[in-house]
């Protein structure tokens, strides 16, 4: 149930034992590094203060720079001390406001490792809120989608990224094709032509929409269970080529596919057969 009365279910703000991490870290300018982080101290003795401090100082790596003022520090050295400064008071939650959107994107992955590292070291939880979604990704253990104040999805992120409920949040996690089908016996019937299924959740003759990401396609030799377009254009990502396959059925209806492919694959002009990985085509919900 919920607990709606009780002990520590209304309180003043400062005593909920939240910790914040701003999104421009919110340093106070005229303090060391170490009287940053004992700044939510002040209430304990100066010894315990001071060990709490320096637990917190060799946690998130900041040895040696005690006596150093924000102005003398890198962006990422600002953001372990925003963090040791909200951990220090050991809150019962931290929360994370667009930490990151400061910090290029080379150091923020070493960032998202190191307060991800931090944060299972001392057993806090946290609320990261964010709209890269590679920061969600790499490091939330669940997820929760929110447009204009509801939730539109909960789960693991893995979950959420390759079955989205709706198509806010296939769009919201990167590109995705999103394809209006009917459902048949035999899979779905597209615009692009049949794709064959097996144990859809939906009944025959139903209206759906399908989501399958760009990854989730397989680009195979020709064979009677394949789709077939023609390359219209290409964009090398390094790891992968992105490839937009140009599908047109004899009744003269025309579709694009996102298809991401080894960078060796097939290129402009070229025909392409591709099918979507087993398991990988999901059925998207109303908003």
């Amino acid at each position: 149930g919920e607990i709606i009365a009780g002990a520590g279910v209304f309180m003043e703000p400062q005593q909920r034992q939240v910790g914040i991490v701003f999104q421009d870290y919110a340093l106070f300018p005229h303090k060391t590094v170490w009287e940053n982080i004992t700044f939510g101290l002040f209430r304990l003795s100066r010894d315990i203060a001071s060990e709490k401090a320096r637990n917190i100082i060799s946690l998130s790596g900041l040895e040696g720079l005690e006596k150093r003022y924000p102005h003398q520090l890198s962006g990422g050295q600002k953001q372990r001390v925003a963090l040791a400064r909200a951990m220090a008071p050991e809150p019962r939650i931290i929360l994370f406001d667009e930490p990151f959107s400061n910090i290029d994107s080379l150091r923020k992955n070493q960032m998202r490792d190191d307060i991800r590292d931090i944060i299972r070291k001392t057993g806090s939880t946290a609320i990261f809120v964010t709209h890269d979604t590679k920061d969600v990704l790499a490091m939330a253990d669940k997820v929760a989608v929110i447009k204009n104040g509801r939730s539109l999805q909960t789960g693991k992120p893995e979950d959420v990224y390759n079955f989205p409920a709706n198509s806010y949040v296939a769009d919201f996690f990167g590109k995705t094709n999103i394809i209006k089908a009917r459902v048949t016996r035999e899979g779905f019937e597209t615009p692009m032509g049949l794709i064959k299924a097996d144990n859809i959740p939906a009944t025959p003759e139903q209206e759906v929409v399908l989501s399958i990401r760009p990854e989730q396609f397989h680009i195979l030799p020709q064979d009677n269970e394949c789709l077939c377009g023609s390359i219209v254009k290409e964009r090398f990502l390094g790891e992968y080529k992105e490839l937009t396959c140009k599908v047109e059925t004899p009744e003269g209806i025309k579709t694009e596919i996102i298809i991401y492919a080894s960078p060796h694959h097939v290129c402009n002009g070229q025909k392409c057969y591709f099918k979507p990985k087993d398991g990988r085509i999901n059925i998207l919900g109303s908003e």
